[in-house]
C-alpha cells in the first residue's frame, strides 16, 4: 500500500505541473484559446484533487489500520495536513476555473496586448 501512495503523490506532483502548463497555455493562447481552454485546466485540476485525496485517504486508513503504527503517541502530522489543505485548495481552484468559465461574458472585441 505504500508504494501506491508514493505512486499516487507522484502522480498528483505530475498532473500539477500538467495543469501549470495549461494555465500558462491558456492565458498566453489566442481569444479561442482563452475562451475553450478553462475546461480543461477544471479537468486537470479535478484529476489533482481526486489523486492526492485518494492518496490522502489511503494514509489515513494505513494509519488506523496497520500494525505499524499501534505505537501509542504517534499521530498524522504536518505532511498530512498540508496535503489535506492542498487537496482543498485544488478542489477550489477548479470550482472556481470552471464556474468562471461559464458565468464570465465572452471577451468581445479583446485585444491581448503582448
Amino acid at each position: 500500500m505504500w508504494r501506491t501512495v508514493g505512486w499516487l503523490m507522484s502522480l498528483a506532483t505530475i498532473l500539477e505541473l500538467a495543469a501549470l502548463v495549461g494555465i500558462v497555455l491558456v492565458m498566453s493562447g489566442g481569444k479561442r484559446r482563452r475562451e475553450e481552454g478553462w475546461g480543461v485546466v477544471a479537468g486537470l485540476l479535478a484529476a489533482v484533487a481526486v489523486v492526492l485525496l485518494g492518496g490522502m485517504g489511503v494514509v489515513a486508513y494505513l494509519f488506523d489500520n496497520h500494525s505499524r503504527f499501534a505505537v501509542p503517541g504517534w499521530r498524522l502530522d504536518t505532511s498530512w495536513i498540508l496535503c489535506t489543505v492542498s487537496g482543498t485548495v485544488v478542489v477550489l481552484c477548479a470550482v472556481g476555473v470552471a464556474v468562471s468559465a461559464y458565468v464570465l461574458p465572452p471577451e468581445d472585441g479583446y485585444e491581448f496586448l503582448a
